[in-house]
């Protein structure tokens, strides 16, 4: 509001030196001044009593009736006193303008009243414009706000997700081979590292991203003394790139998690991370073994839903997940535009 005050005090200036030059013809210089001040400022007067005043303190409160009492009390009052200044002004302080010799002071009082329209309409106008610029501000910065809360309810759902699947991975890794636990404790340290200090970046570089992919993957083939049926192609050209922290490593734990990779003869994953110009392509598929697919949505369908959120939520219209399932296999198929 201090803005729209400032501006249109500024036009009122203006205004009154374009008026007073297309009046220099008609009059000594100081007549010129008087007549056209004596005609600006109680337009002023009431435009800003009207803006700052009467439409906060009545209209906008819901006070429609005494609102309007108030503006034409206003109105009436200055008609009246500036109608008889108008008059003697005329009498006293004349301007060779036609129209304004011999007048009426009828003629006076409804040219006054008409005068009076122009800057209350404004005002008004002006008014509207302020306060809804100001609610989409305030709608802009709770949208904001949702934003932030929502995206660190949905990472603090992911992280105890992914700690709950890799301590059982580990669990399970210490039954049969203790010579590897030391060293998936050690991988699953770097994650958490990962997890804890670059989590709650608002961006992070997309080589820092995969390098915390790459670590849960060696965590997860620890348990494997033949991984040949675990194809991994990632090839990122472009180091500049920054995305969203976490937000890739639920489709890599789910095809470990819920796909049947230990079978060697049947079981298979594909996980593809590639850059094209500013998209990043991952793709990541395993196979499935013949439970229903209820089964597999009961398993896996929390950390998949979450994933779907936070893309709505961190790169709307920027982003195209496809999720793929028949008896044999499982896809994702995810493009991010991460031009910022």
């Amino acid at each position: 509001m201090k803005n729209a005050i400032r501006y249109s005090f500024v036009v009122w200036i203006l205004f009154y030196i374009v008026v007073c030059s297309l009046l220099s013809p008609t009059g000594d210089l100081d007549i010129v001044l008087i007549r056209v001040a004596a005609f600006i400022i109680p337009q002023i007067i009431l435009f800003y009593i009207n803006m700052l005043s009467l439409l906060p303190n009545f209209f906008e409160k819901g006070r429609k009736a005494f609102y309007l009492f108030s503006l034409l009390s206003l109105i009436a009052i200055l008609t009246i006193c500036l109608s008889y200044l108008e008059a003697f002004l005329d009498t006293n302080y004349p301007l060779d303008v036609r129209h304004f010799s011999n007048r009426s002071f009828s003629f006076i009082i409804m040219g006054r009243i008409m005068s009076f329209m122009p800057p209350i309409i404004i005002g008004a106008l002006i008014r509207k414009s302020v306060l809804l610029q100001l609610k989409t501000k305030e709608s802009m910065e709770l949208q904001n706000k949702m934003l932030t809360a929502e995206t660190n309810a949905l990472k603090a759902q992911i992280n105890p997700h992914f700690l709950f699947n890799t301590l059982n991975n580990i669990y399970s890794l210490s039954q049969f081979d203790n010579n590897k636990t030391g060293e998936a404790i050690l991988q699953l340290s770097d994650i958490l590292r990962y997890v804890t200090y670059e989590g709650d970046k608002k961006y992070v570089s997309l080589h820092a991203e995969i390098e915390h992919i790459q670590s849960f993957i060696k965590l997860q083939l620890l348990r494997d003394e033949d991984d040949s049926n675990i194809y991994i192609d990632i090839d990122i050209t472009d180091k500049t790139l920054l995305i969203r922290p976490l937000l890739l490593i639920p489709f890599i734990e789910n095809s470990f998690k819920h796909g049947n990779h230990h079978d060697k003869v049947n079981g298979w994953i594909k996980i593809i991370i590639k850059d094209e110009g500013e998209t990043l392509k991952l793709v990541v598929s395993n196979s499935v073994s013949g439970e229903s697919k209820s089964t597999k949505d009961k398993v896996g369908g929390v950390g998949m839903e979450n994933v779907r959120k936070r893309l709505v939520l961190l790169y709307p219209n920027q982003h195209d997940l496809v999720l793929k399932m028949d008896k044999k296999s499982y896809s994702s198929i995810l493009k991010i535009n991460l031009k910022k």
